[in-house]
């Protein structure tokens, strides 16, 4: 009896150590990748001693070059401004493109680039609807000529009728591209017949308005599930399902008012995550919107842009390193922490922190959120593999690109691996 009580309790034993090894976190921190620790000596030696966006002009480039090979003549290439938010970027992107298009999406923005005599004469999109103050706003801080040259984007009958109003009222013409929704419903005409009514109307006061065209957007494709076969077949059958709507908005203008396409028409689509498959076989857009892909934020890690490179980056010094891994008011038990999660052997205080971004390398690093977040010392965990020292940069790669760049104020140049200059950022 006593031999079986005993025998039991051993199996439990191991039965709760078993567990325990199984639920025990393993160490999952490494030291920096190649490419990382050679632009982390040279923060070190020639940096500013602060967080800042690094931007990997090389890499840039071999981006620039997959896009301009997924963009070929006829379909023309416009720039995004709201994720490359700079003007050098801009100048850079524009001469290594050779494009003069592009896409806006905030009124301050706007009327900066109308105000400088390089982008002034641009074509210029609307990526959203602007409310009509905004249009008063750009009106009063614009010369007449180039406001007059926008393509203010419309999505509803009563936005007509609000800059047909203004339109009046300041005696302007205003060219008008209509936004249709070809499957992402986020607004925008969704039966053609809608739009039939707009352009009856744009017709009946060629004096005020101009119809310009149409965008139509469809990120939501990427995002397709790939349970009937290859993504990237799916995700091309649904692009050329959003085509064919978008192609029967056209077909339904053109029929019902052939004057309004008796000219060349901007018919914009696409996006970063969706721009490469409209060099095949379609005869619908003809203009191709494209901005994070060139930097690649992690938000656009997905199976359509696998032949593109991450180009931009966060790196902030590390301040301070401390052994384990204390709490306050846990000071007494803190000690066990790190003897069961190898990923609490250090401690790093990192000079700034919460950016809207994924840490990259070292590896294994994550936040601790019994700290909570700081903008001001941010605080990491990581095992005893991830090395770093007081001085040394952790590398963040970004969700997104416009909040991080208009945030931090410049982005720093890298060319081959060495900072090559800076260039200003401007908020949105």
């Amino acid at each position: 009896m006593f031999k079986t009580r005993k025998s039991r309790l051993w199996f439990f034993l191991l039965i709760v150590l078993i567990l325990l090894s199984f639920l025990k976190p393993k160490d999952v921190g490494s030291a920096y990748q190649e490419y990382y620790s050679a632009l982390n000596e040279e923060l070190k030696t020639k940096g500013f001693g602060k967080p800042v966006v690094l931007l990997d002009l090389d890499r840039l480039d071999e981006n620039l070059s997959t896009l301009s090979k997924n963009i070929p003549p006829p379909l023309h290439y416009r720039i995004v401004v709201k994720s490359l938010p700079s003007l050098d970027l801009l100048r850079y992107i524009t001469k290594a493109t050779k494009t003069n298009r592009l896409m806006v999406f905030h009124s301050g923005d706007l009327v900066m680039l109308l105000g400088d005599p390089e982008f002034s004469s641009f074509d210029i999109l609307l990526g959203k609807p602007m409310p009509v103050r905004a249009l008063e706003d750009i009106y009063q801080k614009t010369k007449l000529d180039r406001f007059q040259k926008i393509h203010w984007l419309v999505d509803t009958k009563t936005r007509l009728n609000q800059y047909l109003e203004f339109a009046k009222l300041k005696n302007i013409k205003l060219n008008l591209v209509l936004e249709i929704d070809i499957g992402l419903h986020r607004g925008g005409f969704v039966h053609p017949n809608e739009v039939n009514q707009i352009l009856s109307m744009i017709q009946g006061d060629q004096k005020n308005l101009e119809f310009g065209g149409f965008m139509g957007y469809e990120p939501h494709v990427a995002s397709v599930p790939s349970l009937l076969g290859d993504k990237n077949d799916v995700i091309e059958k649904e692009i050329q399902s959003s085509l064919n709507q978008y192609e029967a908005f056209v077909h339904s203008g053109k029929k019902s008012f052939p004057s309004l396409f008796d000219k060349e028409l901007l018919l914009n689509g696409g996006g970063s995550k969706t721009y490469r498959f409209y060099q095949k076989n379609q005869n619908v857009v003809n203009d191709v919107s494209v901005g994070s892909a060139l930097v690649m934020p992690t938000d656009f890690d997905v199976s359509t842009l696998v032949e593109h490179k991450p180009a931009f980056f966060i790196a902030a010094p590390v301040l301070k390193r401390l052994e384990g891994t204390t709490i306050p008011f846990l000071e007494s038990i803190s000690f066990v922490f790190p003897l069961w999660n190898p990923n609490l052997q250090v401690t790093y205080f990192i000079y700034g922190g919460a950016y809207l971004a994924k840490k990259e390398s070292p590896q294994g690093l994550f936040d601790n959120s019994l700290y909570g977040s700081s903008t001001n010392q941010g605080i990491l965990n990581g095992s005893l593999a991830t090395g770093l020292k007081p001085d040394d940069y952790v590398f963040f790669r970004p969700t997104q690109s416009e909040k991080v760049m208009a945030e931090m104020g410049e982005v720093v140049l890298l060319r081959k691996g060495k900072i090559n200059g800076t260039w200003k950022c401007f908020i949105n």
